[in-house]
Formats: structure tokens, C-alpha cells, sequence
């Protein structure tokens, strides 16, 4: 049997330094936050709480998020906030069912999109500005012409789909499925089943995609984050030290760090390449739901539950710093699609 001294080790030194981890908390919300979001061009951050209200904050020039506003429609807990790779749009999807793409240049031009029978697990925009993609626990994957709906496209699959992630190259989808199995499929819906990953010892809850290698990851019920190959599908490694189930997790911009977030509220703070921990951040809130990195990997933001306190989003220094996927990685073809996405008009 191995020794857990190491690993307890290691958590106790971490520890040390969570204090000079945290930065600000926020307390515009009224309720639990669920679910947060840094914009990629580094303007904003938005949270999204259980009453359905979102807050939108922009970020100042000591890189503090300052509340802007809020934004309202939603009936349900939002549980999906993903900005556009230019920052204009907002995508939120909620347990109402509902999709929503809010314009934050012209908030006349928000849209709604009531496309699933069951709640929405995954929404964002594809890079090209041309399709809303979104999964949900209807089984169904859908790909939503924004300027011919007559164009979109659907993908029909045998279970309730709980989490979902799109290869680099965008020709693969990476679907959690209900017994929280990993299935690799094409975006194009032609091949449902191209692979099956195996090496997560217990329920997958959440996966993400490395921008710069194409790594995949996933947090399960088993209190680690597994790092796969995703094109062999093998087992690269396990990352250890979590007391409880692993929530969320969340790839740094340049690929070389992780986050995920924990049951207790914990967030561990990965290199990927040695698999040890760097920091813990756990000095407020439990049940960690979500997490995000700003722009240039300083900071993380995290949304956990807060019983008898002011609700708000938590703001951690992470003593580190992170660049863009380079060129050749998931930067290329997003840099490609970006030209005529200027003519591209979400209406």
C-alpha cells in the first residue's frame, strides 16, 4: 500500500500560501453562484446565480472585476456561461431549458433559443460566429445555423449527454454520456461512435481540451483529473489529491496548468507535465461548482456555494502566469475563422 504521506505533504505546504492566494470576493448577488466566466480578450468576467440572474462585471485596469450590470430573462439556475473567442457575446444556458447569446455591444440583438426538451449540459459559439452548439440531457446535440436555420444540424445519441467538448481542429466532438463514459464522435454526425475512453475509475462529471496539444481531461467522482491523449485515446496520467469528487476542471490558456475544483470547495492548481500541485485554494465557500482562468492565467475565478454569508463569485491570485496557445495549436484555425467572422452578423 503506498504511503499518503507525500500527498498530505504537499496539500499542508500549499496550504500555506492561500492566504496570499485570495484577492476579493463579490457580493452583488443575491443568491448561490453556479456557474462563472473570464472573456478571452480579458474585458470581462460574468457570473450567473440560482435565481437566474447573471452579472456582468469588466475588468479595470489593476485587472479587479467592476460590476456593469445585470443581465435578466433567464427563470431558472444559469448553469452554462461561455463567452465568444472576441468577447462580444455572452452564451448562458440555464435549467430552464433555455439557450440565450447576449449581444454586449448591442443588447438589442440578445437572442433566446428554446432548442431542448431537457436541461442544456453544453453552449457555446463556434469560433466561425455560424453555429450556436449546444448538448443537453435530451440526448441530442445540436448545431444551430444562426443565419439559416434551415442549415442547422442535429445529432441524435442513446443517452443524456452531461458534459460536452470540441477537438481542436473542431472535427470531433467529446461527449460525457449519462453512465459517464467519454465517446468520441464526428461534429459532422456522420460516425457516432469512433471511440470509447477508458481509465477513470468512477463517474465522469466534467471534461475540457488542452488548446495547445489537443490533451484530454476529466474530473470524476474518483477524486482525480485524467489526462488523455485524445487521438490514441491512452491513459497519460492521474492527477491526485483531492479529498472529494472533482466538479469542474479547466485547462490554462498555454496548456501547462489545470484546475479543478472540488465537493469541499478545494481547487488544486496542477502543472501538467510533472502532475504536481502548485497551490490549493480553499478559503471560502464549499462545493466548488465552476471555474475559470482570465487572460493571462494571474487570476482564477470561482463559484461555490456560501450558506449565512453575501453571495458572490471568489477572486484568487494564482502565481502564475500563462500565455495563448501558439501558433500551429488551437490559435491557428481560430485566427483563420476570425476574417470573415467580421461578416458574419449574429441577429
Amino acid at each position: 500500500m503506498k504511503s499518503i504521506f507525500p500527498i498530505v505533504l504537499m496539500l499542508f505546504l500549499v496550504a500555506k500560501t492561500n492566504a496570499q492566494n485570495f484577492r476579493m470576493k463579490l457580493t452583488e448577488h443575491v443568491f448561490n453562484v453556479e456557474t462563472v466566466s473570464f472573456s478571452p480578450d480579458g474585458k470581462y468576467l460574468a457570473s450567473g446565480s440560482t435565481d437566474g440572474v447573471i452579472n456582468l462585471y469588466t475588468i479595470d485596469s489593476s485587472q479587479n472585476p467592476v460590476f456593469s450590470k445585470a443581465l435578466t430573462g433567464h427563470l431558472g439556475t444559469i448553469t452554462i456561461l461561455n463567452f465568444s473567442k472576441n468577447g462580444k457575446y455572452l452564451v448562458s444556458a440555464s435549467k430552464d431549458y433555455s439557450t440565450r447569446i447576449w449581444n454586449l455591444d448591442t443588447p438589442a440583438n440578445n437572442r433566446v433559443f428554446n432548442l431542448h426538451l431537457e436541461p442544456v449540459s453544453a453552449a457555446f459559439l463556434d469560433p466561425s460566429y455560424k453555429y450556436l452548439i449546444t448538448a443537453s440531457e435530451d440526448a441530442t446535440i445540436k448545431l444551430t445555423n444562426l443565419n439559416n436555420p434551415k442549415a442547422s444540424k442535429k445529432i441524435k445519441m442513446d443517452q443524456a449527454i452531461l458534459d460536452l467538448t470540441v477537438s481542436i481542429d473542431r472535427k470531433y466532438f467529446y461527449v460525457v454520456l449519462a453512465n459517464r463514459t467519454i465517446k468520441k464522435i464526428e461534429s459532422a454526425g456522420r460516425n457516432i461512435e469512433i471511440s470509447t475512453f477508458a481509465g477513470a475509475a468512477d463517474n465522469i462529471n466534467s471534461i475540457d481540451i488542452a488548446p495547445s496539444n489537443g490533451i484530454l481531461a476529466c474530473g470524476s467522482n474518483d477524486k482525480t483529473i485524467t489526462l488523455w491523449d485524445a487521438n490514441s485515446c491512452k491513459v497519460l496520467k492521474k492527477l491526485e489529491g483531492f479529498e472529494w469528487k472533482v466538479t469542474c476542471i479547466k485547462f490554462s490558456s498555454d496548456s501547462k496548468y489545470i484546475i479543478g475544483s472540488c465537493n469541499n470547495g478545494e481547487i488544486l492548481l496542477f502543472d501538467v507535465e510533472t502532475g504536481k500541485i502548485i497551490s490549493s485554494f480553499k478559503e471560502i465557500g464549499k462545493n466548488a461548482r465552476s471555474v475559470s482562468w482570465n487572460k493571462d492565467g494571474s487570476q482564477i475565478a470561482v463559484a461555490s456555494y456560501q450558506e449565512g454569508e453575501i453571495f458572490g463569485a471568489i477572486i484568487y491570485n494564482t502565481g502564475v502566469l500563462t500565455s495563448p496557445a501558439p501558433k500551429g495549436g488551437a490559435a491557428k484555425p481560430e485566427t483563420q475563422k476570425a476574417k470573415p467572422a467580421k461578416k458574419q452578423t449574429i441577429k
